[in-house]
């Protein structure tokens, strides 16, 4: 199978209570972190033939930091995407809280691609598409329906909402931290969920996604329902934390939930991005989106008992305390 991924990189900036506020910690993040499950996903495949295309922009100012985990990568096809920019690569600043709770700022992003990247050729020959809106502007939503018009072969198409929800970027205030990104309704959130398979939210970003039409789990998914087949996507899915994942298919009406595994958690940051990854590629294999789900709560949960990218590809697997 031949997967492209589609979502921006980061560079991370965070501060945990009592660091200095001078001296982040600096981590990659992003969209990196679909990539190292996906990595993962296709080595324990044990296929030589699968692969996963990076839809994104290489940072020419960045790459030699970049390619410390690119380079990494054996599954990766670099015959498209990674198209070279001078812009930097996405800065996130992610400041933790005492409660857990997490402040994002955005000060500086990669541009969105556009239909000249994305073209018909380039989808045609993707088995399945995963995007994964990290800034919020990795690509337009007139962008990605000129693309799927074009294309004569429509892959699978997994969105998670992610930041779609969130504002404009935030400026930097006192020691460089701004005031972060307030949520929003998303105007063209019929359009959005139009070219999608299936959609990916978290309950923050289920209650913002269709605001004000619609502000709640119940109101948004009874709209769905009563929605044509060709405006709306096949599953629903809603991740829940600690709470596990729930997914919705509409027509048939069935309804699964997924608890999480008994684990201990130590980072959350990229567990979604990790469940995107494990879904679309369950999925791709034949698997009901009842099992996809499954697989996917179960390798998210995983993620957050490591505390870097770089251990997704290497750390034993499903460890639980149970």
């Amino acid at each position: 199978m031949r997967i492209g991924i589609l979502g921006q990189p980061c560079i991370d900036a965070l501060l945990y209570p009592g660091d200095d506020p001078s001296a982040p910690k600096r981590a990659l993040g992003g969209v990196l972190y679909s990539y190292a499950a996906m990595e993962r996903l296709m080595r324990e495949n044990g296929s030589k033939t699968d692969s996963y295309v990076p839809l994104t922009w290489l940072s020419v100012p960045d790459r030699d930091y970049l390619e410390t985990l690119l380079r990494r990568f054996e599954h990766i096809d670099r015959s498209a995407g990674l198209w070279q920019t001078d812009s930097l690569t996405n800065r996130v600043q992610l400041v933790y809280k005492e409660s857990g709770d997490r402040e994002e700022h955005c000060p500086h992003i990669l541009p969105e691609l556009t239909s000249e990247e994305l073209t018909q050729s380039l989808l045609e020959s993707l088995d399945g598409l995963f995007v994964n809106m990290i800034s919020g502007f990795d690509i337009l939503i007139d962008a990605l329906e000129t693309a799927l018009r074009e294309s004569k072969k429509r892959p699978f198409l997994h969105l998670d909402v992610h930041a779609l929800i969130l504002g404009v970027l935030s400026e930097s205030g006192k020691g460089g931290y701004g005031l972060g990104r307030a949520p929003h309704g998303v105007r063209a959130w019929r359009r959005w969920l139009a070219v999608a398979d299936s959609v990916q939210m978290n309950e923050n970003e289920v209650r913002w996604f269709a605001d004000p039409d619609f502000r709640s789990e119940e109101e948004l998914l009874r709209a769905i329902e009563r929605m044509e087949v060709h405006e709306r996507p096949r599953q629903i899915i809603l991740t829940r934390a600690s709470r596990g994942a729930s997914l919705y298919s509409f027509g048939s009406g069935e309804a699964h939930h997924i608890p999480v595994p008994k684990i201990t958690a130590v980072e959350t940051t990229g567990s979604g991005d990790v469940f995107g990854s494990a879904y679309i590629f369950s999925i791709l294999q034949g698997k009901p989106p009842e099992e996809a789900l499954r697989e996917a709560v179960r390798w998210a949960s995983w993620k957050t008992t490591l505390t870097s990218i770089e251990q997704i590809l290497d750390a034993p697997l499903f460890h639980s305390n149970s």
